[in-house]
């Protein structure tokens, strides 16, 4: 039995989900593109029960990636049940797409979600009157604390298990109507078979809209040339009749029910301000929140700095004391090729304890917790002035900030822009935030070794390169800012589950792709070292590592590495160091500069790839090859002006 969690963004889908499926899901893209779908399996009395979780969507319009691969999966795959996630606090704007999914005739149950949300908010929406006006189940759940979560989910097994289809069909006005169902008959009459096997109406209405997508399907049955040919001219009479498109009227019409059906099962009381109200207009006021989104920020370096330092000292220690001895021991018994080993294996292990766990698992628990309880957005909300500077506006932040976990699913998100410029300068800036691997390497060398204060003049330093490049691009390419509008979550309380499923699958992506070539890259410098074909790559670039940067030769080595893998800078530093500790291998003013160089120029390849897809190759390039310059610059500039006196 396949079950389909579909819902707009922030109604507690996740939450849903992770109740009922626990941690064991599967992540994968749907068949051809890049939108991912979560899977999870739960046993019911003996049966196999397949769940679903499908991208938050505002329609089925099927005008962005996940809007159509929601609608594919939902025709194609024909789950046995569709259980709706609405916000029951935002009621009407969520059953714009619950009629949408009405429309289409499969068995569904509506889950009227954060009930909680609603009722503090002063509104009490009747699910029993929303049922009778829908036709179809309504359970109210409070799906972060579990609540009524298992009675949802055994009503949808019913649901299912009876095939019981929507018993009321929501009429648009009648002009409307009368079309749709001119329509209708046409399509009866003419297809020997209805594509999809959607109900008539529902084909009429999509007709009637203008959607390419279901047109494109129809296309191919023979009969379809009167259908789409009618469709067209009785498009055009709606349009004619009231003045603006026929897509346009539908969509008036469905809004319009959303409301009345809203404003008819929801019943209202004045009460005062939550605490989450209150904390919600603190957080995107611009006196206040700004503020509060630095003390955010410095709370999230403190909390690498210190939880990250920590943990590094420990198990870095532990393997220094317990483990690493024991096998120089053992590999210096076999020669050259044992001291390959120890450096690439043992140097290597060393390197990666004080880089993946300690900071970048930090990082990423960190980044869920921010995502979960709804703020992320907010801090979009109160950017978006100074994000209008470098040519962007306020939602630009969100994959931006996301960029600090990853380059490479931050690029991806600029999909949500509305412009090739925008696209552009933000891929651009998102290759130049520090990245959970960059942070490690900043917060691993410096931080760690030389304290807080030059970690954050790091940041300092990267923050304001970015300002400045955002306004040179601004000001370079042609073209102006659009508006914002974007959708702000209510502040909640994080999940443990969710926090700990994202965190564990953006960890996963570094254990299983990111250890393995580290471990190689640490094993090739063993053996360059052994064999003495290290001057080969070490000398002849020395002039840019000791002339411009400072730096000892052997760490082009590294620096050459970060473009793969950014955390193996870091790794394959200690390794060649041949010690964890850094400090007696470089001058603070060289741990700084290694850095801060490590910090700038473009990410890795993997993010160098997804820019040529998303933005280009020839931009992928430029981007590139401008970062590694600014890299150098910068990095040059420090080590010869010496700004800090270090």
């Amino acid at each position: 039995m396949t079950m389909a969690l579909v819902g707009t963004s922030n109604v507690g889908k996740s939450a849903f989900f992770h109740q009922i499926t626990g941690a064991d899901v599967i992540v994968s893209n749907y068949p051809g593109t890049t939108v991912e779908l979560v899977e999870g399996r739960v046993r019911h009395r003996g049966r196999e029960v397949r769940v679903v979780d499908l991208p938050g969507i505002y329609s089925l319009g099927a005008v962005s990636d996940d809007e159509l691969v929601a609608r594919r999966a939902i025709l194609e795959q024909k789950p046995d049940v569709i259980v709706n996630v609405v916000d029951a606090s935002n009621l009407e704007r969520n059953l714009y797409l619950t009629m949408q999914l009405l429309e289409l005739g499969f068995p569904v149950l509506v889950v009227l979600n954060m009930y909680d949300v609603a009722l503090a908010g002063g509104e009490r929406p009747d699910p029993k009157l929303l049922s009778k006006r829908l036709g179809v189940p309504v359970v109210p759940t409070v799906a972060t604390r579990g609540k009524n979560v298992s009675k949802a989910f055994n009503q949808a097994i019913k649901v299912a298990h009876a095939r019981a289809r929507p018993r009321k069909t929501l009429r648009m006005g009648r002009d409307l109507e009368v079309v749709v169902g001119e329509l209708s008959k046409q399509i009866r009459r003419d297809l020997p078979e209805i594509p999809l096997a959607l109900p008539t109406r529902t084909l009429a209405v999509r007709l009637l809209e203008g959607d390419a997508h279901i047109a494109e399907v129809v296309a191919r049955v023979s009969g379809s040339e009167r259908v789409l040919r009618r469709a067209r001219t009785l498009a055009r009479e709606i349009a004619r009749k009231h003045g603006e498109p026929a897509a346009f009227r539908v969509a008036k019409e469905r809004h319009a029910l959303a409301s009345s059906i809203s404003e008819q099962i929801t019943t209202y009381k004045v009460v005062k301000p939550t605490v989450g109200q209150r904390l919600d207009r603190l957080t995107t006021s611009t006196r206040t929140g700004v503020p509060i989104m630095i003390a955010v920020f410095a709370g999230l370096l403190f909390l690498l700095f210190y939880a990250g330092g920590f943990l590094e000292e420990v198990l870095v220690g532990g393997w220094d004391t317990y483990i690493s001895p024991g096998l120089t021991s053992a590999f210096g018994r076999l020669g050259s090729a044992g001291q390959a080993l120890d450096i690439g294996i043992n140097q290597g292990i060393a390197g990666i304890l004080a880089v993946m766990v300690p900071y970048i698992f930090v990082f990423f628990l960190a980044f869920a917790v921010l995502e979960d309880t709804g703020y992320l957005p907010r801090m979009a909300f109160v950017m978006d002035s100074a994000m209008h500077k470098v040519g962007l506006h306020g939602r630009a932040v969100v994959p931006m900030l996301g960029g600090f976990g990853c380059n490479v699913p931050a690029v991806m998100a600029t999909r949500t822009l509305t412009t090739r410029r925008e696209r552009f300068i933000s891929g651009f800036l998102i290759t130049m935030i520090p990245c959970s691997a960059r942070t490690a390497v900043i917060l691993g060398t410096v931080g760690f070794f030389l304290g807080i204060r030059y970690a954050l003049v790091i940041y300092g330093v990267i923050l304001g390169l970015i300002f400045i490049v955002g306004w040179v691009l601004n000001r370079w390419l042609r073209g102006r800012v659009t508006g914002m509008i974007m959708e702000m979550p209510p502040l909640r309380r994080p999940m443990l589950k969710p926090v700990f499923h994202k965190t564990w699958m953006r960890m996963k992506a570094f254990v299983y792709v990111a250890i393995p070539l580290l471990l190689l890259g640490g094993l090739m410098i063993g053996a360059m070292q052994a064999s003495g074909a290290m001057d080969a790559v070490v000398g002849p670039l020395s002039p840019l590592t000791t002339g411009l940067l400072g730096l000892p030769a052997v760490a082009i080595v590294p620096l050459l590495y970060g473009f793969i893998r950014k955390e193996g800078a870091l790794v394959l530093l200690v390794a060649v160091a041949g010690t964890s500790q850094l400090n007696a291998f470089m001058t603070p003013l060289q741990l700084f500069v290694f850095a801060l160089v490590v910090a700038i120029y473009v990410p890795c390849i993997a993010t160098v790839t997804v820019l040529g897809r998303e933005l280009g190759w020839r931009n992928a390039v430029l981007i590139s090859v401008s970062t590694f310059l600014l890299a150098l610059l910068v990095g040059g500039l420090f080590f010869h002006l010496n700004p800090l006196g270090m």
